[in-house]
């Protein structure tokens, strides 16, 4: 009796085992893996969850209670939207219980009492040092929704041009302002060219530093080729890509840098570890970028399911290689960027919710020269601009003088 019963739970265990390698294997290839993907997060919709409790001439409080993160926990300058109007708000001036007391810089339209709000990181400065809202946020300084061009966002003149990689002709908007190089914008995961508002915004203080902007796309972006395995890659096969985008720079200047935004530095730092003219570039900028893509992998999945013990994390990991047919050491660049003496600065955030900062902190712990690393305090997710505005552009400065 003792006997079959052990065999019962023997099956039973592989059977729960099964279900939920299956399970969370299928989560991890429709959160992370799959290139058909649909948008959401229009405006005003019953999905926001931040309550304004009270506002004021020059504060606003809101009632955070169900907001597990965002924008509205952090400090820095936002977007909140509502019903019927939005308004920027700038760091936080309390925190009691489930509200946030924070700084009201403007209102387009109405906020009222009552209202249910989202947050945006999108926020651009205008020439009159007044804040605006672009759109809402979807991630990575991405839109939801929309098409954003340099002129729309940035009042900058552009054309679009096409580079050539092995899956066939891929656009860019190329800026046409400055003469000291250029900047190529590597957008991050499920990513848009024509929704990339991060890069149409840093474009608009760039021209001043006297270089163009070329906002790419890439394998796997709406409408464009996607990559023979069906899935993202973060960085195997999207270097290719880069690579060809840098070409294609090369045509107008011998002085190039690299941006790459989250997921935007796989590729990036994919291309550090194959290409095989490193010479090809002068720099590179990364904010909050994924590099060791199972690693934000487990964190997320570790915040999102804390209930899981994390050393079923390595199951599920083998699970969905199995399943998936993919490689997730290959995703990981880590060493490349260590051992490259390609001058680098790096932004993130302490409090991002995506990608873990200690991916940044173990590269910046062990590179000594040509590394700048600008590490900010209770910061998420690509929004260390928001964070402080002034060093930010700052510290882009510096960098790009120093590249002669």
């Amino acid at each position: 009796m003792i006997k079959k019963l052990g065999y019962i739970l023997v099956i039973l265990t592989l059977v729960i085992l099964g279900g939920a390698g299956w399970f969370f294997s299928g989560v991890i290839y429709e959160g992370a893996l799959n290139p058909e993907f649909n948008d959401s997060g229009s405006i005003g919709t019953a999905e926001d969850r931040v309550l304004v409790s009270e506002v004021n001439s020059n504060s606003i409080i809101l009632n955070v209670e169900e907001e597990l993160w965002g924008p509205l926990l952090e400090r820095g300058i936002y977007g909140i939207i509502g019903q019927n109007g939005d308004a920027v708000v700038g760091n936080i001036i309390s925190t009691e219980g489930t509200t946030v007391k924070r700084e009201l810089l403007n209102i387009n339209g109405t906020i009222v009492v009552g209202d249910k709000i989202r947050g945006t990181s999108l926020v651009v400065r205008d020439d009159n040092n007044e804040y605006k809202i672009l759109g809402t946020s979807g991630w990575s300084g991405q839109a939801s929704e929309g098409v954003y061009t340099p002129k729309s966002v940035s009042n900058l003149d552009y054309e679009t041009i096409y580079y050539k990689s092995e899956l066939g002709e891929f656009p860019a908007y190329l800026t046409n302002k400055g003469d000291k190089g250029i900047v190529i914008f590597v957008h991050g995961f499920r990513g848009d060219y024509s929704r990339e508002v991060f890069a149409k915004m840093r474009a608009g203080e760039i021209v001043d530093m006297g270089y163009r902007s070329m906002i790419i796309s890439y394998r796997n972006d709406k409408g464009l080729p996607k990559d023979p395995s069906g899935i993202f890659q973060y960085g195997t096969t999207e270097w290719k890509d880069i690579d060809a985008a840098i070409n294609k720079a090369l045509e107008f200047t011998d002085n190039v840098v690299l941006f790459g935004t989250s997921g935007g530095g796989g590729p990036i730092s994919s291309w550090l570890k194959n290409s095989v003219d490193k010479s090809k570039i002068k720099g590179i900028i990364y904010e909050a970028p994924v590099i060791n893509f199972w690693e934000s992998v487990e964190v997320n999945g570790a915040a999102r399911y804390p209930w899981v013990p994390g050393q079923l994390f390595g199951y599920f990991k083998i699970f969905t290689e199995i399943r998936y047919d993919v490689d997730f050491q290959k995703m990981n660049f880590t060493d490349a960027v260590i051992n490259s003496d390609i001058p680098v600065l790096l932004f993130h955030g302490d409090d991002d919710e995506w990608v873990p900062i200690e991916m940044s902190d173990l590269i910046a712990s062990s590179r000594d020269t040509n590394f700048t690393y600008i590490r900010y305090e209770n910061v998420g997710h690509v929004t260390s601009w928001n964070a402080d505005p002034d060093n930010y552009v700052y510290q882009l400065s510096q960098f790009l003088a120093g590249l002669g």
